[in-house]
């Protein structure tokens, strides 16, 4: 592994307009370990009988050291390739639910104008700077630091769609599920949408049910189990559609 530059070095390298070529050089990062350390955090998850604890990244994934790292924005194609290379699933709405519950620190989103500009690098880099703002030096799990691309079955046969998710603040005019947020899951979008809002949450594969390790694709698709991640019963889409796993 080389040297992990500064996040505020790289981000100033990237193209600035969105682009295949800014999608592949996050992508290289996150492969060559420059990820500034991420903390997964457990967040924990009942249904019925069963209990869960699942380990979700406690921010938005950044590019950096421990110094000088910066939230990325990716499309929801590039966000799959990363959670195949770091052993992580995308996250689904119930999980992010959880994680707003359960969050330790709690900001308001960050929102910017919805112009020409909003998946320039420019803008990542300002909301990434809006969010650290907000969170003040504030450690733990953290939400909101953005809105998700997530998993549901509403996006089974869609490879050319995208879903994301999130947002949550008491005064929101939308409700998906138990809370008030700005963006009820919607698949506006396609694979290769992005905008300085979309950043990259992940879970990983590994977890434990029942006091028993188990992988989260087999939850997801348990009758008896998949209530502790999903809020629309067992998954049928395990991954984001389009994207085979080898990409």
């Amino acid at each position: 592994m080389t040297d992990v530059p500064r996040g505020t070095d790289f981000v100033a390298r990237l193209p600035e307009r969105a682009c295949a070529a800014r999608e592949d050089a996050l992508l290289e990062a996150v492969q060559a370990g420059h990820l500034a350390p991420i903390s997964w955090l457990p967040v924990h998850s009942e249904h019925g009988e069963h209990r869960a604890t699942f380990l979700v990244s406690a921010d938005a994934l950044r590019i950096g050291d421990t110094h000088d790292s910066v939230r990325i924005n990716a499309s929801a194609r590039t966000t799959q390739r990363m959670a195949d290379q770091l052993e992580c699933a995308m996250l689904t709405t119930r999980l992010c639910d959880l994680v707003w519950e359960q969050a330790t620190v709690r900001i308001l989103p960050c929102f910017g104008a919805p112009d020409p500009t909003m998946a320039n690098t420019s803008r990542m880099l300002e909301h990434h700077r809006r969010v650290e703002e907000r969170v003040a030096g504030r450690t733990g799990l953290i939400e909101n630091v953005g809105k998700h691309w997530v998993l549901t079955n509403r996006l089974a046969g869609r490879r050319d769609r995208a879903a994301n998710y999130g947002w949550f603040d008491p005064g929101a005019a939308h409700r998906h599920g138990r809370h008030p947020l700005w963006q009820p899951l919607g698949l506006a979008h396609d694979l290769d949408h992005v905008d300085y809002s979309q950043v990259v949450r992940l879970v990983r594969r590994r977890c434990t049910v029942d006091d028993a390790e188990r992988d989260l694709l087999e939850v997801m698709t348990d009758p008896a189990l998949a209530g502790l991640v999903s809020s629309e019963g067992p998954l049928r889409v395990l991954r984001q559609p389009g994207v085979p796993e080898d990409a």
